[in-house]
């Protein structure tokens, strides 16, 4: 059996061939607006399955790990926890999504942009004292948060 490939939206809209059983989640043919990548879609013969609940945990506690919880969608959620389900590659040019991915283990394949280097972890600090914040401002000086990103896990 050939090693499955969960497909962001970015594959079909980009139209490229995949080595693999291709897998999507639900929520992608919604994000494909123009009848291309819709036909792209359907031609491809990719399963279209909704992941577990157990998985989607899994993906969410993975991507609020990484700090990338905030910038991925609910379908990017269910992309990450499909791949975690069936232990396949994700082919996928978001760099939030490639990071939460590369932190829970998973293979990355890029369709049209360059993979990310390295997983980082993303935090929210005060921009005055540089403590952490959780909130909308720090509880320390009262400064409102900014985001920064830390360098490795």
């Amino acid at each position: 059996m050939r090693q499955a490939v969960v497909a962001d939206s970015s594959v079909f809209i980009c139209g490229k061939d995949l080595e693999g059983d291709l897998v999507t989640v639900p929520g992608v043919e919604g994000e494909l607006l123009d009848i291309a990548s819709r036909m792209r879609l359907q031609i491809s013969g990719a399963r279209i399955e909704a992941p577990s609940r157990e998985a989607l945990a899994r993906a969410r506690a993975g991507a609020e790990m990484t700090g990338d919880a905030a910038a991925l969608s609910e379908v990017d959620l269910a992309l990450l926890a499909k791949a975690l389900e069936l232990s396949a590659r994700l082919a996928t040019d978001d760099y939030a999504l490639q990071n939460a991915a590369l932190h829970l283990g998973i293979e990355v394949e890029t369709v049209a942009m360059p993979r990310i280097r390295k997983v980082l972890k993303r935090t929210e600090r005060c921009s005055a004292c540089g403590r952490p914040v959780e909130g909308d401002e720090c509880l320390v000086c009262g400064t409102p948060r900014r985001k920064r990103i830390s360098r490795g896990l």
